[in-house]
């Protein structure tokens, strides 16, 4: 992420979404949050962003359309990768949490 990519209203690149993030992940420790690297963080994200993105596009597209099939695969992706940096436990919770929602 670069400040010019903030600048043309990049998703990626806002702050707000990392920290709606944070909320709904558990709280561990003495001062009360888990501390999470800047690759963790990424993939979480990422993650919830993508789930953001499918919800929008359930009732738009059908689930044989070729964007539906790209973004579950591509969530698929995501949820791995963050089981290999370490935090499949709040991908898990933010999948349920989502999943709550609709």
């Amino acid at each position: 992420m670069t400040p010019e990519s903030a600048d043309k209203g990049d998703p990626m690149a806002s702050e707000h979404n990392a920290e709606s993030v944070l909320d709904n992940l558990p709280q561990t420790g003495r001062g009360g949050l888990k501390s999470y690297s800047p690759i963790q963080l990424f993939f979480l994200w990422r993650l919830s962003y993508l789930q953001k993105q499918r919800r929008e596009f359930m009732n738009v597209l059908d689930g044989n359309d070729w964007r539906m099939r790209a973004l579950n695969k591509a969530l698929y992706s995501t949820y791995r990768d963050c089981v290999d940096a370490s935090v499949g436990d709040e991908a898990k919770l933010l999948i349920a949490q989502q999943q709550q929602q609709n």
